[in-house]
């Protein structure tokens, strides 16, 4: 009689431990296993609901995913095909080829520059920037093209240095804890006797990142020339983009994986002389798509937050811009500085420092 009093009494003890473990491993299971979801970026599935009924944060406040589609994405050539949260999976709607995508850009690039980078955006430019003004715009203008003092390649002769760096010291390099998070991805994505594309390097750290996880040989698509340290040249090389442009068929599907930190957010912007484009990121994924083999990985780091644009000193990615730049690829976790382990994509995460402001975190994708 005695011990089945106490077996009862023990019942909502039980039951208690139970429900914890349950909800703890559904917790884990989100946390640190979004890698395992295969099919389309399912970042909080709301495929079920009407675009009427499903928000996003816009600097303007919510906005309704059927607004946007009617407002951005259908007049930039895109449809939503998924209502996730926060980045709705979108289709291009005539995706163009890698020769057009190539082409195109080269034409641009070869266009007339002024002398320096203009202050204001071209008001006939003005809502293809600003995605029909679904993105806000707050001045900060630089001048990397005429300073004297501009950002020069650096450290590429002391590669067998920082190649015992440890992690903290080589992402740290140049964007202190928030470079970190490139080398965390790297070390949960291995890439072992894979072959990559880095785009935009002043610094190597990014290059040493991936050789330190496995990465067999490396090209840097960089506008300055770069010198090599001599016993690393059979590993890692480097071109000019129009000299990968203008041979772009050698490159195409060539590459596992590619990696880029802090260097598209400015493309298009004309803060280091170069083109003033409103697409100027997208093309750069397209490019960095056409480059990459399916399945593929794009290690890729930029300012998280609402969509801006500080002009012309970069952009802040918020959840439709996004949507845009992850268009054929899937998406497989997000790194900080502080964490070997990927992390879901929530609106919380992407505007977690609050309006105004920015988190600056490696996303991995995945050509789909």
């Amino acid at each position: 009689m005695y011990k089945q009093i106490c077996s009862i009494r023990l019942y909502p003890v039980i039951l208690i431990v139970m429900v914890f473990i349950m909800t703890a491993t559904l917790y884990i299971q989100n946390e640190i296993r979004p890698s395992y979801i295969s099919s389309g970026i399912r970042i909080n599935k709301l495929s079920e609901l009407n675009l009427k009924e499903v928000y996003v944060k816009t600097y303007k406040g919510l906005v309704s995913m059927d607004e946007l589609n009617n407002n951005v994405y259908k007049k930039f050539g895109y449809e939503i095909v998924e209502p996730t949260l926060p980045v709705p999976i979108l289709r291009m709607i005539e995706e163009p080829t890698c020769e057009e995508v190539f082409s195109n850009w080269q034409t641009i690039s070869e266009q007339p520059q002024p002398e320096y980078p203009p202050k204001q955006i071209p008001v006939e430019q003005q809502n293809e920037f600003l995605l029909n003004n679904y993105s806000a715009l707050y001045p900060w203008y630089v001048n990397d093209k005429n300073s004297k003092k501009g950002e020069k390649p650096r450290n590429w002769d002391k590669l067998s240095e920082m190649i015992n760096w440890p992690k903290n010291k080589l992402g740290g390099l140049a964007y202190g804890t928030d470079g970190v998070s490139m080398y965390n991805a790297m070390k949960f994505h291995r890439l072992d006797e894979k072959n990559g594309v880095v785009i935009g390097s002043m610094q190597p750290w990014v290059e040493i990142s991936a050789l330190v996880n496995g990465a067999a040989k490396i090209l840097t698509v960089e506008y300055n020339e770069l010198d090599i340290q001599d016993e690393f040249q059979y590993r890692m090389s480097s071109i000019l983009p129009i000299e990968l442009v203008k041979d772009w068929q050698v490159y195409e599907s060539k590459f596992d994986f590619a990696a880029s930190f802090s260097s598209i957010e400015h493309s298009g912007l004309g803060r280091y002389g170069d083109p003033i484009d409103p697409i100027g990121d997208i093309r750069e994924v397209l490019k960095i798509k056409c480059m990459l083999k399916q399945g593929g990985l794009l290690f890729i780091g930029f300012p998280l937050g609402t969509d801006a644009i500080y002009y012309n000193a970069h952009r802040i990615y918020g959840a439709v811009r996004l949507a845009m730049l992850f268009n054929g690829f899937e998406f497989l976790g997000i790194f900080n500085g502080s964490s070997e382990m990927p992390k879901n994509l929530t609106s919380e995460r992407l505007q977690s420092k609050g309006d105004l402001k920015f988190s600056q975190n490696t996303i991995v994708l995945r050509k789909l």
